[in-house]
């Protein structure tokens, strides 16, 4: 069965698409050749992102004092790996792209199974709710193709034969990449409710805000300490961070919101899409800049 979308949720995914359009401009196929060719970087990206940022999540929402359903918000969000806004971060700061992009999709495969195992845990541990969570497999690949892949691949296509072009378009389209993402994420804070809104309150943001962050630079720290001490280059180091850093919020508030149908396990994702993308250009600067000068 599909799912209803509402006018946010549609437009969030036109948006996507485009900036994963934009992305794929500055690729080539051989890019994501030399991953599969050297896997190494990309099976530690994804080890990080499926058992260590989860074990995460679960503490901090074990020991906040968060509502029951907002625990589960925080969980959610741990589980929707890296989307297109870390990729553009990636990106802006001239990281592997190709690896980005193929955690993207393959992440996007493996959330097939994690999510539904790993939310049921959650609701059941926080909510003492035994239900299933279940993705609509063949909706979710479809969107997974027609929002990341086709975009990504039409961007590469279209530097394979007009290289000129897409290379005149790539320093624009990081100003305008980084202000359609900026769209994204107003959508779901400022849209009222019966458009795909949440409605968060002012004083339920400052609440949820502490643990959120705390997520948020927990992960980026796990992801860059992992890739560093398994001596992986600099430029996979701060990529991974940024990957397991920086979760899919569109992602979590559509599980949140249409397939559970709990607008408060959305929350924790609103109030993460607030700041995330600013942390993580804070994070990956400051990481930046200390190496260069050790």
């Amino acid at each position: 069965m599909f799912l209803s979308y509402s006018i946010a949720d549609i437009l969030i995914n036109v948006v996507l698409a485009m900036i994963m359009l934009g992305i794929g401009l500055s690729l080539t196929f051989a890019d994501f050749k030399k991953i599969f060719n050297q896997p190494r970087p990309l099976i530690i990206a994804l080890s990080v992102q499926l058992f260590i940022i989860p074990i995460i999540a679960f503490g901090i929402a074990t020991v906040s004092n968060l509502s029951n359903a907002e625990k589960v918000g925080v969980v959610l969000v741990s589980l929707c790996a890296s989307g297109a806004s870390s990729n553009l971060v990636t990106h802006l700061f001239k990281g592997n792209v190709a690896l980005a992009i193929s955690m993207t999709t393959i992440n996007s495969f493996l959330t097939l199974v994690s999510i539904p195992l790993l939310t049921n845990l959650a609701l059941s541990l926080f909510m003492h709710i035994e239900t299933e969570v279940r993705l609509p497999v063949p909706e979710t690949i479809l969107q997974i193709f027609i929002v990341t892949i086709v975009p990504a691949v039409v961007g590469v296509y279209i530097r394979r034969v007009k290289e000129s072009f897409a290379i005149k378009l790539e320093k624009p389209l990081k100003y305008v990449l980084t202000l359609l993402l900026a769209f994204v994420f107003t959508i779901k804070i400022f849209f009222g409710e019966s458009s795909g809104g949440t409605g968060i309150s002012f004083a339920e943001t400052i609440r949820i805000l502490p643990f959120m962050l705390l997520l948020n630079v927990l992960a980026m720290a796990s992801g860059l300490y992992f890739a560093k001490i398994l001596k992986l280059s600099f430029i996979d180091q701060f990529t991974i961070s940024i990957e397991v850093g920086l979760h899919n919020t569109a992602l979590a508030l559509l599980i949140g919101g249409t397939i559970l149908n709990m607008p408060e396990v959305e929350k924790p994702a609103v109030v993460y899409a607030m700041f995330s993308f600013f942390t993580a250009v804070i994070f990956v600067y400051l990481v930046k800049r200390f190496t260069k000068r050790t």
